[in-house]
């Protein structure tokens, strides 16, 4: 056995963000790892909620939902509510 670790940048985030969503991210982050290895801004903030104790309290689709919203204020995307 091996130890997996994982670097992630904040471009990977959004690559990974465009062509699967929130749970592709998600995924990222949570399978097949050990440890992440994150750049600081975007990355590092997704990887901060998804370790979080009080935001696992919440259900993954919260945290999806919040990831969302995170890389969209960071892609400068505003959210249009109904």
């Amino acid at each position: 056995m091996g130890f997996h670790k994982r670097h992630i940048g904040n471009e990977v985030v959004h690559r990974l963000f465009k062509s699967g969503g929130a749970s592709s991210v998600f995924d990222w982050y949570t399978r097949g790892v050990d440890a992440l290895i994150t750049e600081m801004g975007l990355a590092a903030t997704i990887a901060n909620v998804i370790n979080d104790d009080e935001w696992h309290q919440m259900g993954r689709t919260k945290i999806e939902d919040h990831i969302t919203e995170l890389i969209q204020n960071d892609l400068g995307i505003e959210d249009i509510k109904k």
